[in-house]
């Protein structure tokens, strides 16, 4: 970046931050919500419900504590997600092809729409199960009017409308701590084993671990939140509103997951109740929990999924479209980007083949998470790598306290991937 002062560097620093930091308080949340609080409702899909449910099930309230220490490693990454889009007016797909090139660049935008399409399609089955709960019609009846519906919105809308849809969409979410109450938990429990870590080093308890992980700081995440920061042409004299946002929705994002793992461990753990899908989770809390709490958990998956399901695509679709320099964009007409549409629209078109085909659901839906658990920490050091370079960011570089927070979970995200693969190795898949 051009030097455009002889003042020393710290100088510049000051004077760059301060012109972009706004004093902002509680009444400016709802104000300010965007890309960060849909980032965070987008977070738990139905795949990222049936993974927290299947924690539940299997290990109790044992890795809640994982949910209290990825919080601030996920607030970080996303904010660099979004401070280098703010920054540079560049999508992180277009960012790491220009930065690392494309030998580096390929293969974690590959992962990540491998991993989004595989979602996808197990979210659409999540759906049409919640939906044959409510309804008694069928799944398979559901899954193309829902697919065709998402992908008509996702294409042929503006993105001002479809954002405020995706908006309304993120206070679903609250049907799943009306969930875990109806559970009636042991609190006591579930706020010890929130502090104090209970670590197992079984297949069953790692694999869950990185699926957790990979479900919570999700890669595709930070494909959208850099776009998003970009059609809401934020820029730097926003980065104090967006940081704002995203913490909003970060936050938001693991109290839910949290509620999710407390209404299935209260429940299902504790009857030693084995679940493939979080319609069956739903189906199983009926018995202890009542028919209510059956229908809200269904209830909050076909809402997660009408937020995620967009949010999959068209990360997918930034992905791909900035690894090859083609014109993107959701506030685009149609006709100006047409690639980018096409992929958004081949997505789901495989989603829906996924989803109606003979596949595993349930396997295709964990194991994608597991994916997500390995991407992750590749990305998070190369936006490290990245929001690290004043040559790119100029006086916006990362502070310490980003640097550590997103070292560590790039750390905590590796040592759960190593363990979890030298357990898998010695004795198996659970």
């Amino acid at each position: 970046m051009a030097e455009v002062s002889r003042r020393p560097s710290h100088a510049r620093t000051h004077s760059a931050r301060d012109a972009t930091k706004e004093r902002l308080g509680v009444s400016d949340a709802i104000r300010i919500a965007g890309p960060g609080v849909i980032s965070g409702g987008a977070d738990n899909d139905p795949a990222g419900i049936a993974t927290y449910s299947i924690v539940g099930a299997t290990v109790g309230f044992a890795q809640n504590w994982l949910l209290f220490l990825s919080t601030p490693m996920l607030i970080v990454a996303m904010q660099m997600s979004a401070k280098v889009a703010n920054v540079t007016k560049s999508d992180l797909a277009g960012l790491l092809r220009t930065s690392f090139g494309a030998r580096v660049a390929t293969p974690a935008v590959v992962l990540m729409v491998i991993a989004n399409v595989i979602t996808m399609g197990a979210d659409l089955l999540a759906m049409g199960a919640a939906v044959q709960l409510l309804t008694g019609i069928k799944f398979i009846y559901w899954i193309v009017p829902m697919a065709a519906v998402m992908a008509g919105v996702t294409i042929f809308l503006d993105y001002k409308l479809v954002s405020k849809y995706l908006l309304w969409l993120v206070a679903v979410y609250a049907t799943y701590i009306v969930a875990a109450v109806l559970a009636r938990p042991d609190w006591g429990d579930v706020i010890r084993s929130t502090f104090l870590p209970r670590i197992s080093l079984s297949p069953d308890y790692l694999l869950g671990a990185v699926a957790l992980l990979g479900t919570t700081i999700t890669p595709y995440l930070f494909f959208w939140q850099a776009s998003g920061e970009l059609e809401e042409k934020r820029g730097v004299q926003s980065l104090s509103r967006s940081s704002l946002d995203i913490t909003i929705g970060m936050v938001w994002s693991n109290l839910i997951a949290f509620f999710i793992i407390v209404a299935t461990g209260a429940v299902l753990f504790s009857h030693h109740t084995q679940i493939r899908t979080a319609a069956d989770a739903a189906r199983a809390l009926e018995p202890v929990a009542g028919p209510y709490a059956t229908l809200l958990f269904s209830i909050g998956v076909i809402g997660a999924g009408l937020l995620a399901i967009p949010i999959l695509a068209s990360s997918a679709a930034f992905g791909v479209a900035g690894l090859a320099g083609w014109r993107r964009g959701l506030g685009r007409n149609p006709k100006n980007a047409p690639q980018f549409y096409v992929v958004i629209g081949l997505a789901f078109l495989i989603a829906m083949e996924l989803a109606v085909s003979a596949v595993d659901p349930i396997k295709a839906l964990f194991y994608s998470q597991v994916l997500d658990g390995i991407i992750a920490p590749v990305l998070i050091v190369l936006l490290l790598l990245l929001t690290s370079s004043r040559k790119l960011m100029g006086d916006f570089v990362n502070g310490i306290p980003t640097k550590v927070f997103g070292w560590a979970a790039a750390a905590v995200m590796v040592l759960a991937d190593v363990a979890m693969v030298y357990q898998v190795a010695t004795k198996g898949l659970p």
